[in-house]
């Protein structure tokens, strides 16, 4: 495979997307073989984002994780990004808090995590207005408002949201406010997809 054929295929309009590779290789070299020129067409780094996963086709990934193998058999080396292969579903409480007025409650995922849905008890949902949820310092709301938490409580209809990918070392934070005046303990939780 020559460098021109890489480049067509990891150009097709279907694999658009595939953050984290690089083309490097420019010529031809006839003497080159197909695994020489795919390493030497490829560089594999980092994306520096985990929103992207299995943006190359399966097939097409694995033609080049073989060339890398034989690489390696070769005394050669090469790194390689694995794919977060064991996602799953978990709940992330933010820590229970008594508030009187406002309050910033964190919540600190130990490892890659995007909510999906955030949900407030119901027998307190109608005291608190939620004016914010950041992840890391990025608001998830589209406007600087405040919303009712009841919209968030665990009877509410429709209230998936898909908040941002919380790397691990940020906080996901709530802002609220206490509607009453009289100091209420205040709990949550996040429920969302985690990667290893």
């Amino acid at each position: 495979m020559n460098t021109a054929a890489l480049i067509g295929l990891l150009a097709d309009d279907d694999v658009q997307g595939s953050i984290g590779y690089e083309l490097i290789g420019e010529g031809e070299d006839e003497d080159e073989s197909d695994d020489d020129a795919i390493l030497n067409a490829l560089a594999i780094s980092g994306t520096g984002s985990s929103e992207i996963i299995g943006a190359v086709k399966a097939a097409k990934m694995a033609k080049i994780k073989k060339a890398l193998v034989k690489a390696a058999q070769r005394n050669s080396g090469a790194v390689i990004q694995r794919d977060l292969n064991r996602r799953r579903r978990f709940p992330l409480g933010v820590v229970p808090t008594s508030v009187t007025t406002v309050a910033n409650i964190p919540a600190a995922p130990q490892n890659l995590f995007r909510g999906e849905r955030c949900v407030v008890p119901s027998d307190i949902a109608f005291d608190f207005g939620v004016t914010d949820i950041k992840v890391g310092n990025s608001s998830q709301f589209v406007q600087n408002v405040e919303v009712p938490a009841v919209i968030f409580s665990e009877v509410a209809i429709n209230t998936g949201i898909y908040f941002d990918t919380a790397e691990i070392g940020n906080q996901l934070s709530m802002s609220v406010r206490n509607k009453t005046g009289v100091a209420i303990e205040f709990s949550a939780a996040f429920l969302g997809a985690i990667a290893k």
